[in-house]
């Protein structure tokens, strides 16, 4: 198998790019950089600018303003054939009349190669994605992770220093999709290559990014590690986005340094850590499910609740509770499974949470304001658009 010639990728970066669409504006001044041989995800739902973004790298879009530099150089001027760009489509977009080997030859092919140039490179670039004995083969002989290995195959067989995936793993069953997840990590720290991709799966995000940006009516709501935009969201659409949370309304009650005491719309005081909002006006809160615990007799936290579970769903390796209290409020807690035991539908349990656990947020109204929506009641799904 021929080598890789050990190129690094390159560092992309985004300043003050907008698009309209006629009235529209898809995307909004958006500025961004990328370092090289990261791994940077774009997330956010439909409508927010993510995919326009990456046609606009891509060369298929152009800006309305704003420049693209990669590697220092504006290439937004130039032809996308011209931007030394791989780009991998939800749909792999192969050639069905074309064997496997001729549809990943194809990018060489358009640049003019030589035949022994082109077999050394088709060669090195089926056996990167494990497809070494299939060259013969027409797409349609191929399974669905086969066919996206091709695709990912084609985009990487010339080197290029930018790799562009827009929801590349969105037509995979689950299983396919967690395996090639690996796969798509395993190449792009092997060969040190700069990625930008497009989805908007939560868990496809946090497994494969260094770093995400959560876009929201094409501006970049927060950038940062999977970690960061997990566990310290700074607003209430990221907390909401990414993952699950329980929203709550609030009014600030009293606070010294360390802490502050909030009461929900419906009645239930709350210890928050750190500096509330100023004032004694509204706040929004988020609480994971999954820092909320159930406790046993004698057991304290910052916050505890008496509640009866209102339904349970058993997700394999958790279980997914929804829980009623006394004032009206519902609150959603993820736990452990447990083989036998854990608290069923219709229970009376106690229920606790520490007070960093609680994200504050500023702003006045209900919490469903600006992209938290309150807790499902019970029957309810929480299914989205």
């Amino acid at each position: 198998m021929a080598a890789a010639s050990g190129r690094r990728g390159a560092p992309v970066r985004l300043d003050g790019l907008r698009k309209d669409f006629g009235s529209s504006v898809a995307v909004d001044n958006l500025s961004l950089e990328v370092g090289a041989g990261e791994f940077l995800t774009l997330l956010g739902p439909s409508g927010s600018g993510k995919s326009t973004t990456l046609l606009m790298i891509a060369g298929f879009v152009a800006p309305t303003r704003g420049e693209v530099f990669v590697s220092g150089k504006p290439i937004t001027r130039k032809a996308p054939h011209e931007r030394d760009i791989g780009i991998v489509f939800q749909h792999y977009a192969l050639f069905p009349h074309l064997k496997v080997f001729d549809n990943v030859a194809f990018p060489l092919k358009m640049r003019q190669q030589p035949a022994a140039r082109i077999a050394e490179r088709v060669a090195w670039a089926l056996d990167l994605v494990r497809l070494g004995d299939l060259g013969s083969r027409y797409p349609h002989q191929l399974s669905g992770g086969q066919q996206q290995r091709v695709a990912l195959a084609r985009a990487l067989v010339f080197e290029p220093s930018l790799l562009l995936m827009d929801e590349p793993l969105g037509a995979l069953d689950r299983r396919l999709r967690e395996t090639m997840q690996g796969e798509l990590k395993r190449l792009q720290r092997a060969l040190d290559l700069t990625v930008i991709c497009v989805t908007h799966d939560q868990e496809e995000a946090l497994t494969l990014s260094d770093r995400i940006a959560v876009m929201n009516h094409g501006r970049v709501e927060q950038l940062g590690t999977p970690e960061e935009l997990y566990e310290r969201p700074q607003t209430p659409f990221v907390a909401e986005f990414l993952g699950e949370s329980n929203a709550l309304a609030a009014r600030v009650l009293r606070r010294d340094e360390s802490r502050a005491v909030v009461r929900t719309t419906q009645g239930l005081d709350m210890v928050v850590a750190g500096a509330a909002p100023a004032g004694e006006g509204e706040v929004r809160l988020a609480i994971r499910p999954e820092r909320i615990e159930f406790l046993q007799e004698g057991e304290a936290r910052d916050n505890v609740a008496d509640a009866k579970i209102d339904e349970v769903v058993y997700l394999g390796d958790a279980v997914r509770y929804l829980l009623r209290i006394p004032s009206g409020e519902t609150l959603i807690v993820k736990a452990r499974s447990v083989a036998g035991g854990g608290p069923r539908m219709g229970d009376a349990v106690r229920v606790g949470w520490s007070a960093d656990a609680v994200l504050v947020y500023a702003g006045a109204g209900a919490a469903s304001a600006n992209g938290l929506p309150p807790p499902p009641k019970a029957g309810e799904g929480r299914g989205r658009g």
